[in-house]
């Protein structure tokens, strides 16, 4: 058997991060010093969230590990017991593999429990999109929890990276290297919509809108009004048909997902799908005329594709935005007066432009970089670097700048 030089373990437990890793999953799969385990658990596993673990089967990966959780009970006891299941699984994962380093994405609860098996089992962490903000759940202080247990930092922007440093963490092990999705749009040719479209039975020679709703975890409905609200507003729009992505495992999803049966049943045109996968929802949203709802793909993606976004609510609170990007109010005039705008030729001419703050070059390459050739000795060890907190961003890019060299 070959010899490799480093074991490493991805994370994943949703389709979302799955879709923004996978390019990244590739380049260590692919390259000959690597040792690739998969670890697949949460909504992956779940058949009311689409078993998108045989996604992950299909782009050709074998899955090392599955790590199943109760999400089935959305409440906030179940979700705590999701959570306990998560830490356990991803333990006896950690156990059985014995990776050299885990890699893990973003701010799921079920992320926490994985950060947390590889603290307890002594396994540096490599984090990616931290240091972000999302003030109206429970995810920012998820976010946060694993930046403080991570090793190293992959943040998607500038500011995010400050942050990161302004922490405790130290600059070095702090590489800004943009988002992987935002790559993955600029360098990878985007699915023909027209078959995608035939097969949800839409009709071409229509427009159509994107729509993403999670729950919002720190609202005390969990984000059930909204949700009316927003099918009040769509009902404005008849002659815009609607495809409806998903709810995801947080909190408070199965009301959310019954709203949303609710606003399909009762609307000409709309249809549902729990899962699109990555290469046919980016098709969805650059064909879109704007996306609706408050998922973080509103603020990052497509911006990127050139698609307008209305973006509902306090749950991306805190993100850097484009100005494709109208942030409106839960209320059906809010919404609907948000929509105006986007469809309106000013904003979409705008949108095509597809600014945005989180582009950077060799984002996956970056990545790999760092995660085969930083030493591993000495890397448990954390040092709290307070004093650089207060340096210009100019004065942050100590460890971005090896990756220069590298490349």
């Amino acid at each position: 058997m070959i010899e490799v030089s480093r074991h490493i373990a991805l994370v994943t437990t949703t389709r979302a991060d799955w879709g923004i890793m996978q390019p990244l999953a590739q380049a260590l799969r692919d390259d000959p010093d690597i040792r690739l385990s998969v670890i697949a658990g949460g909504a992956h596993l779940s058949g009311i969230h689409g078993m998108t673990v045989t996604e992950i089967e299909a782009a050709g990966f074998d899955i090392a590990s599955r790590v199943p959780m109760p999400l089935d009970d959305d409440s906030a006891q179940g979700s705590g017991h999701a959570l306990g299941a998560a830490c356990g699984g991803f333990a006896d994962a950690l156990a059985a593999l014995g990776p050299d380093l885990v890699v893990v994405l973003g701010d799921r609860f079920e992320i926490l429990g994985a950060a947390a098996a590889a603290l307890m089992a002594r396994v540096p962490l490599a984090h990616i999109h931290g240091g972000e903000a999302s003030e109206g759940q429970i995810d920012e202080q998820v976010r946060h929890a694993v930046t403080k247990m991570a090793h190293l930092h992959f943040p998607a922007a500038q500011a995010y990276a400050d942050r990161i440093a302004a922490m405790g963490e130290d600059r070095a092990r702090i590489f800004c290297v943009g988002s992987l999705a935002v790559e993955t749009i600029r360098t990878r040719p985007i699915a023909d919509w027209a078959p995608i479209a035939r097969e949800l039975g839409l009709d071409l020679h229509r427009g159509v809108l994107a729509v993403t709703y999670h729950p919002v975890t720190l609202a005390d409905d969990l984000g059930v009004a909204p949700v009316m609200a927003l099918g009040e507003a769509l009902s404005l729009f008849e002659d815009m048909q609607v495809v409806i992505t998903g709810v995801n495992a947080d909190p408070g999803h199965s009301a959310v997902a019954e709203c949303m049966q609710r606003i399909a049943s009762a609307r000409e045109g709309t249809v549902i799908v729990p899962s699109l996968g990555q290469a046919r929802y980016l098709s969805l949203v650059k064909a879109a005329d704007a996306v609706v709802g408050n998922s973080s793909s509103g603020i990052i993606e497509a911006p990127a594709l050139g698609t307008p976004t209305v973006n509902i609510g306090p749950r991306q609170d805190g993100r850097l935005r484009s100005a494709s990007v109208i942030d409106c109010a839960e209320t059906p005039n809010a919404i609907a007066g948000a929509l105006t705008q986007a469809l309106s030729p000013a904003m979409q001419a705008r949108a095509a432009r597809c600014d945005t703050p989180y582009g950077a070059e060799h984002t996956c390459r970056d990545i790999v970089t760092v995660l085969k050739t930083v030493p591993l000795e000495g890397l448990l060890i954390k040092h709290m670097a307070f004093a650089g907190a207060d340096r210009s961003a100019d004065d942050m890019r100590a460890g971005t700048a090896a990756l220069e060299v590298a490349g």
